[in-house]
Order: C-alpha cells, then structure tokens, then sequence
C-alpha cells in the first residue's frame, strides 16, 4: 500500500504541481535568504554567548524563537506554553577554601582543585610532607586521617600516586612540582576553564565520599607550609628526613552548588484538518557549547541555521493551518550538545502532549558547503532505514530546482554514524521514520569561527524549500499514515 502511494504520489503531484506557479507563490516565496540571514545573525549574536544549555544565552534565544513562533500564529504544543522543561539538574563549582591557621590560600593563584567531587563538610587535619611518594616513604610514615603533601614531575599522572596515599589512609593529596611552578599556573589556568563552566545531566548528581581529594598547589605554599625551599625539599628521600618536618593543620572546602537547570525546549504546532492527531515533527536543536578556544563558539551554522529555517518554515506553512491531513510540530531543542537531551525528553513523555507522532524531519547544520561540494547539495540521513521517505525526498526535489541529494552519511559506522548524532535518533529510537538534513562538517564546527558570514544564504534558501515540500508530502493523509501500518 506504501507503494502504491508513492507511485500515485510521485506521477500525479509532480505532474500538478512540479510548475504550479500558486503552491510556489503561495508556499515556497515566503522562504526568502534574507529571513534567514536576519534570524541566524541574531541567534548567533555575541550578546547570547554561544546559547550554552541552562544558560541565560540559550534563555534569550529561547524568547527569540517563541516570539516568532506567535508573530506566525502557532498554538503552544500543549495549549498552554512553548516552553518544554526538560528535566535537567545542573552542577558548579561555588568556593574552594585552603586555609592554614597563619594563611589563608587564594584559590587558582596558591591552589587548585583537580578532582570531580565536593568535599562538604570541610577537611581539618594534619598535613604531611612525603617527598616524591616513593613506597619506601608512604609504607614507613602514618598517613591515617591525614593530608599527603607530594612532590611530582607531572601533574598529569596524579591519579596513581593519589590511590597510593589513599589507600594509606590518607583523606587528602596536595601535590607540588619538583622544578617548574610554571606547570602549576598551566594546569590551574586549564581547571579555572573548567570549573566556570557547570555540569549538565538528567538526574540529581551524587558523589562518594571515598573519593580521592586531590590538589595542585604552588611552590610557595610547600615552603610556607614546611619553612623549607622547595629545592631542599625535593631532595627528602625517607621516612625518617620526612618526620622530622612540622605537620601544620590545614582546613579544605570545596563546595558544589546543585540546582535545578532551566532548560527547555520551544515547542508550538500548527493543526490539521484531521481528528486522529497525527502529527509531523520538524526539528532542530537551538543550543550549542558557549564560550570555549578562547572566544564565544556562536554556533551560526551548528544550529542557528537549522533553527532558523525551523522559523521560516512556520512562517511558511502558517497559511496551511488547518488544511493538511497532519498536525505539524515545531520542535526547538535544548540540550543536543549534551547528548541529545531535549530530543530524547520531547520523544518520552508522549503524555506531556496529545500528538500521534508519525514522522519527524530534522535540521542541524544547513548552512555551509563542505570540503567536497562546490554548490547545489544537500546530504540526507535516514534514507536507508525509511525508503519511503527517501522517495518523498526524491519527489519534493523533482518539484523544485533540483539539489543534488547526496547519502555519504547513511554510510558512516561508529562515532561517525551520524544516525546517532542529531537529535532525529531521539524518533528512530522510537521506531518513528525520520530524515536529516545536513549540509556537512567544516573546519570551523565547534570553534568560535562558525560566524553567520560564512553561511551561503541563497543555497541555505533553496535547502529550506526542500525541507518544506519534503514535509508538505510527509503531511498528506496517506503518507506515514497509521491506515497503512498494517
């Protein structure tokens, strides 16, 4: 019956309307490279910040993309708001404290904290210098309940000495560079980074208490500490140089702040003529990384662009309100850089909305031509898993100025499967139909230099018209239909 349809679909759609002058003037003119250009120069606007999730740059865009979705006349996907929570709890930082009873260290410039887990209630305890962590050093010194100050080569290979002192009994690891404090600076410079940036997930985080504490501190705390250079120090070799040391008390804090993120999702659709409530779900993900490589990653093509044609193609499809067989969904996600998030949300909680789900058309990255393209592409993703709606593809680009419609990412396995990476998994998942648009990777992806001037607006057009014919056909009674499921 499917392919009866896309036989019947493709001889007499094409025939009527491949030319018709008013589904063109009616429909497709409204999609205009300037509308897109001005929406993709907004969303990638320094003054969001490269629309980090939970952030308040991906808030703003959030506001921009509901204020269009009402200039266009869409409904609240549940006729009550366009926002979506998606459930996410969010994770930073907040105070690290290093305290002796004479100084009161200065976090990032005396110290930094190198693990994952907060340390609440505060550390107060003894501190003990144990030279480089030779075993001879750790197996013949009391480190119960103790702080072990260590000198090290490098700092990148602090876990193994810290399970060492551990499992000595130490609750603690504060370690200094042997000969360069420049290492400190560079790897505090590098936690610093890190730590202004909060943690995204699904469920309230939970740490273990018996994880290891460790540090990076500056030469300068160890000869405070110890009243010795760092160069006379270094050359303590055992148990018995060691404890001869003073064991000053230090007092650590490093506290998390746990909160509920605001994410959401823009969520608004324009109804069908149809009482069965099936539904056609246009999406793309809004968010992106914010601030990183020393600038604001603004994301224009990674996703203003498909963002932006998600607000085209309601302005677009506006007029049809009530007039297709399908209900359409606009769907802006949030969270996609983090692992699909949004999508993955929208997709599991079908009781948040009254939608039948049939089919979903996914946008991200539209914008740019790739290394092995000059002009007139677009790849395709879903295909091979849903040949009915490669056929309708097919049918829409035959009604148009052709793109070439190009499948080198069905082909891809692994990280590379990009079936997996975008958020039309969160409906294959779900065993729904789904195609992807893309337009392929670039050497500016994930950097601050993915700028909105870099986008080629008038191919970008011609990709959108594709999308909209594309979901015209998916919208009409037959296709995806649950009439012909059987």
């Amino acid at each position: 019956m499917r392919t009866a349809f896309l036989l019947l679909l493709s001889v007499t759609f094409c025939i009527a309307n491949a030319q018709s002058p008013r589904f063109k003037d009616k429909y497709l003119n409204s999609i205009t490279d300037s509308s897109l250009q001005k929406h993709v120069y907004i969303l990638a606007s320094d003054s969001l910040k490269g629309r980090n999730t939970a952030t308040e740059g991906e808030r703003k865009a959030a506001r921009y993309i509901v204020e269009q979705f009402k200039l266009n006349g869409l409904q609240p996907y549940n006729d009550t708001t366009y926002l979506q929570n998606i459930g996410l709890w969010s994770w930073r930082w907040n105070k690290f404290t290093l305290n002796s009873k004479q100084h009161t260290f200065e976090s990032y410039k005396d110290f930094v904290y190198l693990s994952s887990a907060p340390i609440e209630p505060l550390i107060k305890a003894a501190c003990v210098f144990i030279g480089n962590g030779n075993d001879s050093i750790i197996n013949n010194i009391d480190l119960e309940g103790k702080i072990a100050i260590v000198s090290v080569k490098n700092f990148r290979s602090w876990y193994r000495i810290a399970s060492k002192t551990k499992h000595r009994g130490a609750i603690a690891i504060l370690m200094v560079h042997q000969t360069d404090n420049n290492e400190f600076f560079k790897v505090s410079e590098k936690m610093n980074v890190l730590h202004n940036h909060p943690s995204i997930g699904t469920q309230q985080p939970t740490f273990s208490r018996s994880m290891v504490k460790a540090f990076a501190i500056n030469q300068s705390i160890t000869e405070e500490l110890f009243q010795y250079p760092i160069d006379s120090l270094i050359r303590l070799t055992t148990a018995e140089q060691v404890q001869k040391l003073p064991s000053p008390e230090l007092t650590i804090a490093c506290q998390l702040k746990v909160e509920i993120a605001d994410a959401n999702n823009v969520v608004a659709y324009i109804p069908g003529k149809g009482n069965n409530n099936e539904a056609v779900v246009i999406s793309a993900h809004y968010d992106h990384i914010g601030e990183r490589h020393n600038g604001i990653c603004v994301g224009a093509d990674d996703n203003a662009s498909g963002t932006a044609a998600v607000i085209e193609l309601a302005k677009a499809f506006s007029p049809l309100k009530g007039k297709l067989n399908k209900d359409l969904i606009f769907l802006c996600t949030s969270g996609e850089e983090k692992g699909l998030l949004g999508a993955f949300y929208f997709a599991d909680h079908p009781q948040e909305h009254r939608f039948d789900i049939r089919a979903n058309v996914n946008i991200d990255m539209i914008g740019r031509i790739d290394s092995t393209h000059k002009n007139n592409y677009i790849y395709t993703i879903g295909n091979n898993h849903y040949p009915e709606f490669d056929s309708i593809v097919h049918v829409a680009n035959n009604m148009l100025e052709p793109l070439e419609i190009q499948y080198d990412y069905n082909k891809s396995q692994g990280f590379g499967n990009f079936l997996r990476l975008s958020d039309h998994y969160a409906f294959h998942r779900n065993s729904i139909p789904v195609m992807g648009f893309f337009s392929g990777l670039h050497k500016d992806y994930h950097t601050p230099n993915d700028t909105p001037d870099k986008i080629d607006y008038q191919l970008m057009e011609q990709r959108v018209k594709l999308i909209f014919t594309t979901t015209y056909l998916a919208a009409q009674k037959t296709a995806f239909s649950s009439q012909t499921d059987e």
